[in-house]
């Protein structure tokens, strides 16, 4: 019996309408955030002036800032910011009341797939502007991003986990938020989703809520291993985890794609390349380190799940030389041969 089970025909549509609706609900949030603050008017001196309230996106501290006294040019600019405002919001609020309707047809048709508190934290991070920018998913959550790519579903019982992992790129520019904000911390992402979470310690690189539930957060191992980099997101958030050959992951192209979670709603995913994750997963699991059996034969599997995902159904990434440089020559050349490769030899 095949690994993967295609959707329907039924379920590819409104996976279709899922991501349509996405996209344009992004942008109306977006184009809200944009109208962050208020504007009013202030009598000062006789005179009125046309203040913007609104919160500094480096302290956080509430300011005032003055643009200038009554004329028709400030006129224009309260009559303009406060009905694209209204305007904003009327239009996230019709997208959100469509999502919610959408999320209940998807679960009819049981699209949901991703877990529902990794999928709260991914759409934390997606709108804090950390997702696709400065960390990835890493590990078994990657899959759900492949399979709703290639419209089939994997079998479940390679998909259950109890954590999700977070790959940090620690050379990257921190990229700021809509609103000019710095992002926060990975933990305070955690927290927002579930105030359960905390640190496993005050050095540690892992969360636990209280069902148990952890999140990693893990980096290629600096090189060379003095090299300065960085550990997280600001003051008490979680520390990275440097890990071996992770590099090999890090620097693959990223791979973006939207799944559904459990609860219907769309989940932002941002992960390696699909190749890269194969490569890893069987480097993993076959190499001769003293780890779990279990885990390793997992590794495995997983492994040709995800190449078979790629070679039947995603041809747009093919398994080629020029996309593979990441990796040691051995470990892609181990890949194309035996009697079950992922792909033929070059």
């Amino acid at each position: 019996m095949s690994d993967l089970l295609p959707m329907t025909a039924n379920q590819r549509r409104m996976l279709v309408d899922t991501r349509q609706l996405w996209d344009a609900w992004q942008a109306a949030w977006r184009r809200r955030a944009g109208y962050a603050g208020s504007l009013s008017w202030k009598e000062e001196k006789g005179s009125d002036y046309l203040v913007k309230v609104f919160d500094d996106p480096g302290t956080r501290v509430r300011k005032m800032r003055s643009l200038g006294p009554r004329s028709p040019e400030t006129e224009r600019i309260y009559q303009e910011f406060r009905t694209g405002k209204e305007e904003a919001k009327e239009r996230l609020d019709s997208l959100s009341r469509r999502l919610s309707e959408q999320a209940r047809l998807n679960r009819a048709v049981d699209l949901g797939r991703v877990p529902t508190i990794a999928s709260k934290i991914l759409r934390r991070l997606d709108r804090e502007g950390l997702l696709g920018h400065n960390v990835y998913i890493a590990g078994t959550n990657a899959i759900y991003a492949y399979e709703a790519a290639a419209g089939v579903f994997v079998r479940t019982d390679l998909l259950a986990t109890g954590d999700l992992g977070i790959l940090m790129e620690a050379r990257a520019r921190l990229r700021l938020t809509v609103t000019g904000e710095e992002p926060a911390s990975v933990i305070d992402v955690l927290r927002s989703v579930d105030r359960s979470f905390k640190k496993a310690d005050e050095a540690s690189f892992r969360a636990v809520n209280r069902d148990g539930y952890y999140v990693d957060l893990i980096k290629a191992a600096a090189n060379p291993p003095w090299r300065d980099e960085r550990e997280g997101f600001g003051e008490g958030d979680l520390l990275a985890s440097s890990i071996a050959n992770m590099k090999w992951v890090a620097n693959a192209p990223k791979f973006e794609a939207t799944a559904v979670g459990e609860d219907g709603q769309p989940v932002p995913m941002a992960c390696p390349d699909p190749r890269a994750f194969a490569l890893y997963k069987l480097w993993l699991g076959t190499k001769d380190d003293g780890r779990d059996p279990v885990k390793r034969a997992r590794d495995v599997e997983q492994a040709h799940t995800v190449a078979a995902i790629v070679t039947q159904h995603l041809p747009q990434l093919p398994f080629e030389p020029e996309h593979l440089k990441c990796f040691p020559k051995p470990v892609v050349d181990f890949a194309s041969e035996g009697d079950d490769p992922f792909f033929k030899p070059f």
